[in-house]
This record gives structure tokens, sequence and C-alpha cells, in this order.
């Protein structure tokens, strides 16, 4: 657990330590293969070391999945690296069908989930993810936080057996973690002191989530932070545990709302906890032309409109 939370940090991309990790992995696991569809990043380290064990079946998504199923039949890891919103849009059905619903040992990488791409508009965002994959049967969700969390996440689905989807960052992500934490696939990490009040996050959310917390807690609301990396399985009981210590719980979520992150959480509150509750979500309006931060505040799940939720209304957060 953290005490002191710190509002200033340095960004850094997902993909270079993913990158790492997959290579690493390459070497523990004979058995690993590594797909993409026109796109080398992730796997340049594994690809190089391991050039028979990487495929590339270009602009194809339904394909690629097909390959990977094929492979795992054939008693392979595989993984699955390309942008998140052509992998689970057009492949939905081959994910469902071939991978999830066996139950074969694949895991997806879909990089860009949310609004990570921003300037390039609906085509490339995809907020819808991460609801979509938890439906996939018997398929375990991760969105990691930041790059020391996206290597863990990594590792933790490709050792897993079994279906898994992470999703990662397209751009530079704020760095939350020192990097010695110790994750888990059912501890979420705790930043701040007790309070009143409790912000659950996930993913890209987390740093503006800890940000919100400490201008609350400057306004006389102590808040800390809920930081998830797993939705699937969800973590019930360690949310249910951590909201009995508020009477005002806000959830985040970088996801549209009927299926993610706030949804879940009023699921597991309901009829065991009593308080104040409110689910920031990104909404049905068609995205404006804008970064990733400006699509934040325009949809509110950003700094400025936590803060708000926490204190409520009538306080002025500053």
């Amino acid at each position: 657990m953290t005490d002191t939370i710190t509002a200033e940090r340095p960004r850094a991309g997902m993909r270079p330590v993913v990158a790492d990790v997959l290579a690493d992995l390459g070497e523990q696991f004979p058995d690993l293969m590594v797909l993409a569809a026109d796109g080398h990043a992730l796997a340049a380290g594994f690809a190089r070391r391991f050039p028979r064990r990487f495929i590339d079946v270009g602009i194809a998504e339904a394909n690629l999945v097909g390959v990977a199923a094929g492979l795992a039949r054939d008693g392979h890891r595989v993984v699955v690296g390309t942008m998140a919103p052509f992998l689970v849009r057009r492949a939905a059905e081959q994910i469902r069908l071939d991978v999830c619903r066996p139950g074969l040992d694949v895991t997806f990488l879909g990089v860009g989930g949310g609004l990570s791409y921003g300037t390039l508009g609906a085509t490339h965002h995809i907020t819808e993810d991460l609801g979509a994959m938890a439906a996939m049967p018997g398929t375990r969700v991760l969105c990691p936080v930041d790059r020391h969390d996206a290597a863990w996440a990594v590792r933790a689905a490709v050792r897993h057996r079994g279906p898994a989807y992470v999703r990662l960052g397209a751009r530079d992500d704020e760095i939350v973690f020192q990097g010695d934490e110790k994750f888990s696939w059912d501890a979420p990490q705790i930043l701040g002191a007790a309070g009143p009040a409790l912000v659950v996050a996930l993913g890209a959310t987390v740093g503006d989530a800890v940000r919100a917390a400490e201008r609350a807690g400057a306004a006389g609301l102590p808040a800390r932070v809920l930081a998830l990396t797993v939705l699937e399985p969800f973590p019930t009981e360690q949310i249910l545990g951590a909201a009995r210590a508020a009477s005002t719980v806000v959830t985040v979520e970088e996801h549209v709302a009927a299926s993610g992150l706030g949804a879940r959480t009023a699921m597991a509150l309901a009829g065991r906890w009593q308080g104040r509750f409110t689910a920031l979500a990104v909404d049905g309006r068609a995205a404006p032309v804008g970064d990733r931060a400006e699509l934040f505040s325009f949809y509110g799940i950003g700094e400025d409109t936590i803060t708000r939720a926490l204190v409520g209304p009538e306080t002025d957060p500053e």
C-alpha cells in the first residue's frame, strides 16, 4: 500500500517493455508462437531471436485468429498482437468460436484499446473491448495501468492456461507505479490512505484518479484509489472490502458504461453497501477530434470530473 501519492510522473509507452517481455518468454517457453497482422513493434525482439516462431498474416484479422487457433490446437502457446479496434471488432466470431469456446491457450494483446489512438478518430477508438472480451467464454481480461503493470500482465496472461485479452496503450502512458509492486490476479493496488471516499479506477484512468484523490484530500475529503488491472475475473470481494470503509464510491473507466467497471462494481455493491455511488464512463456521443487527454475531458473521465464526483458540486476542489 502506498500512503503518499505523487502528482507529477513521467510517461512511457507499453510496447517497448512488452516486446522485451515476449522475447524473454520465448526463451522460457519453446512452444511459444507470436502472431501479428501487419505490425512488428510488439514482436521485434521475439522475431529476431526466434524467426521461425513469428508469423505476420498481413491485414487479415479473422485469418490471424484462425491461424492462432490452429497452432494452439497443435500444442503451442500463442500470443496474438495487433491493433485492438480491428482485432476485437473484425475477428469477434473467430475469437469466440475458434479460441474462447474451446478454451485454447491464446493471449490476445490489443494495442490502442479505449481512446488511446486519440486524434485518429472513431475508426481507431474501441471503448467496448474489455466488456466484449469479458463476455467471451472462459476469457481473462486485463487492462494494465502503466509499463510496469503491462509487463506483469503480459507475463501472467501467457503463463496462464486458456484465453486472455490484455489491453495495451498505443502512446505514452503515465507511469504510476514504481516497478517493485507485487501485482497479482486477485489483489488490486491500493493508492493513498484510507478515508471516506474511494475511487475504483482501471487502466489509464488511474493517473487521473490519483490526482483527483489528492485534490479531494486538499478540499477536506480524504480519498484512496483502488487501481484495477484485472477486470475478469472481477475482484468483487476486494472491491466490497475497500468500499466498506467509505461512504462515497466513484468508478472511472475508459470504456462504455453498460459492460465495464462501473456496471460490475454496482452489481458487486448492490445490497451489500450503502452510500453515494457515481460511475464515470464513456457515453454514446461521437468523439470530437482530440488527443487522449482531451477526449478524457470531453467524456468526463478525467481528473476534474473525478474530483467533482468525489467532493460534490457544492465544494470548490481547487
